[in-house]
């Protein structure tokens, strides 16, 4: 791997694609607050690379789980200067080898992000579960899609109040995620039938009860216990499912209680602040209180115009934001990685978070300025935050006080410290999934919706499907590994979808609006023409479909079993690739291996921390085929990563013989 963290260092020395960060990161350096862009620069100014990233952490080769250590193991796969900076062992002191090391510290990673998301799934489900029961902050929004949620989990709603349904759909969900059921886990049936066999078969099925599953994972690698290599890597695939269950439960009941979105045209960019407004930037993966806010935003303008401003001004970036984009059409200041950029323009009068990728560095740059740091969740606290915690008991009450809140610091704003970016960001439109596009497709084949998209593809106007999807990193040119693949992908006539991060890098480049069909293939120009024509939209649909936040991916996965469900085959079978290609969070590493436990096979760019095993590596890139039918695709150059990737929807196309 030591040639990637070369290229690397290659790509993060380009000039920003974005001018908007650009102008802002050169901004706040001038007022003294360096970024994650500046933070990363230090790492690369020394000489000989003395005082680059820690070498044996990047290559996964750096344990500090017990205090016999920390140990550094040797090996070939590390730079000279590296090797230098520590004895030759090949074992720590427990007596881990490299494959060990390695693979273990990825289970932790893998455990992390899966504990996150299982985390926010169960914030949804006491709230759903609160709807259940009649309370009046949840009411149902969406009537239809709890019937659909409850046939799939096998409930029969016969005679069944709405709430009665409702209350046996959350049961389940507890019991899957907190429970003490046995047997597989109920969504898992609902979201991938096909695939429960090859799973099981190894040894890979999550069992109801995610919770105590999690709590056995970190047991296993704890010092003293696992030490199976192969073992590590099949427990970071069966954690990597129940990750993308958890993310399948939450989405679902999110649907249930504020409605499935639908198409949306918004914009993003950090024009989407406004001077004359009070600002409040949602940020964080708790929908359910981003759409509380925006409602007491409404409500209170008049509060708001008392204090001076000409009304609130709600923005969002990270997963919140592109939950309010989805289902209401709020403008998205930025992505995750812009965080300290736009609070740090001094416009923002209030920053909500509640969990998962808010940066620390918030903490010192609101100390700084008016802006009211509010944390909300009790997992996450801050230096110098204004803590107004959110349940569903005191919904209301919470989300009336945040906005209360900015309204306050609003009249305390520094005129003489606020900066907004000359560069224009670009409007886009969000809010697909796979109701959205059946929708669309019974309007073609009302009996069989997903023929016309088979038969696309069948025919080669659709070569397969791409999924962007993840963060994005400061470790190279941020941006561009999504936006030159997706370029590469939609020139070969393959369909990409992209949630999170990765869409609203797409977003910030144009890429989410119907005039960039000009990137698409002949036939794909065409079908995308033919579906904005049958959608009643003036035009064509964007050839990105947005397809929602990080937490929304089984939305992706939801459509790969509907078609293999309509084909009668599994999941691994189809045309489709996916590409986290800048991941950051462990979250990251929770999805792409549950992705890759489905059958889809996943690239990444980014280096990760697996060099120092060429063991663990081959195992993920090569050997899990046989057993998953995908691999991990590892490429930072993303032009060659979208060759590989393209490479792969072939040869899916040829084993179907299409």
């Amino acid at each position: 791997m030591k040639h990637f963290l070369k290229k690397e260092k290659e790509l993060r020395k380009k000039a920003f694609a974005d001018k908007q960060i650009e102008e802002t990161v050169d901004f706040l350096r001038q007022q003294g607050i360096e970024t994650v862009w500046g933070i990363q620069a230090a790492y690369d100014t020394s000489l000989f690379g003395l005082k680059d990233r820690c070498g044996f952490g990047s290559h996964g080769l750096c344990c500090r789980n017990c205090n016999l250590g920390p140990c550094r193991l040797d090996s070939e796969e590390l730079p000279l200067h590296t090797r230098l900076a520590a004895p030759k062992v090949k074992r720590s002191s427990c007596g881990k080898t490299a494959d060990n090391m390695v693979a273990g510290m990825f289970l932790q990673t893998v455990l992390r992000g899966t504990s996150s998301h299982l985390g926010h799934a169960i914030h949804v489900a006491k709230a759903f579960v609160a709807a259940a029961k009649g309370s009046e902050n949840f009411p149902i929004k969406d009537e239809a899609k709890l019937y659909a949620v409850a046939k799939e989990l096998g409930i029969n709603t016969d005679g069944m109040q709405m709430l009665d349904i409702a209350k046996e759909v959350g049961q389940k969900a507890m019991e899957d995620l907190v429970g003490q059921g046995e047997g597989p886990m109920n969504f898992a049936l609902a979201l991938a039938p096909k695939n429960i066999d090859k799973l099981a078969k190894a040894g890979i099925v999550p069992q109801k009860g995610a919770a105590e599953a999690i709590v056995q994972g970190i047991h296993s690698t704890a010092q003293g216990m696992m030490s199976s290599t192969d073992h590590l890597i099949m427990s970071c695939l069966k954690y990597g499912v129940i990750d993308v269950l958890a993310l399948y439960i939450s989405t679902q009941l999110q649907d249930i209680l504020l409605g499935v979105p639908t198409p949306k045209e918004s914009s993003i960019g950090m024009d989407a602040l406004d001077k004359d407004k009070v600002n409040i930037l949602v940020h964080g993966h708790v929908p359910v209180l981003s759409e509380m806010v925006v409602h007491f935003a409404n409500k209170l303008e008049d509060m708001a115009k008392e204090a001076g401003a000409k009304g609130i001004n709600v923005v969002g970036t990270c997963c919140t934001g592109t939950e309010v984009l989805m289902r209401l059409g709020i403008p998205m200041a930025g992505s995750t990685i812009m965080q300290e950029l736009v609070v740090g323009t001094g416009l923002v009068d209030a920053v909500c978070v509640d969990v998962q990728c808010v940066y620390p560095s918030l903490s010192s740059i609101t100390k700084g300025l008016h802006t009211r740091l509010i944390t909300t969740m009790p997992e996450l606290r801050m230096d110098n935050d204004t803590y107004i915690e959110f349940t569903p008991e005191n919904a209301h009450e919470s989300a009336r006080q945040i906005v209360e809140e900015a309204i306050k610091a609003y009249k305390d704003r520094l005129s003489d410290r606020v900066f907004l970016p000359k560069a224009k960001g670009h409007k886009l439109m969000g809010g697909f999934s796979t109701e959205v596009m059946i929708d669309v497709l019974k309007k073609l084949n009302a009996q069989q919706p997903l023929k016309p998209l088979v038969d696309l593809i069948v025919d080669g106007s659709i070569q397969g499907v791409a999924v962007l999807a993840g963060c994005l990193s400061s470790k190279i040119q941020t941006d561009m590994s999504f936006v030159i693949m997706a370029k590469e992908l939609l020139k070969n006539n393959v369909l990409v979808l992209a949630t999170g991060c990765a869409a609203t890098a797409c977003a910030r480049h144009g890429l989410l609006t119907g005039e960039a069909k000009k990137y698409a293939g002949d036939s794909l120009r065409g079908v995308l023409e033919t579906i904005g024509k049958t959608s009643g939209l003036n035009g064509s649909i964007p050839p990105i479909l947005h397809f929602g936040s990080c937490v929304d991916n089984s939305r992706c996965a939801v459509l790969a079993s509907a078609i293999a469900d309509y084909l009668n085959t599994s999941i691994d079978k189809l045309p489709l690739v996916a590409s986290a290609a800048e991941h950051v969070v462990e979250k990251a590493a929770a999805i792409y291996m549950g992705v890759m436990a489905l059958g889809i096979t996943t690239h990444i760019g980014v280096t990760p921390k697996l060099g120092g095993s060429p063991y663990v590596i081959d195992m993920l890139t090569n050997k899990l085929e046989s057993i998953t039918g995908s691999t991990l695709i590892i490429e930072i150059d993303p032009v060659e990563s979208a060759k590989k990737m393209i490479h792969h929807i072939q040869k899916k196309r040829r084993a179907l013989g299409i």
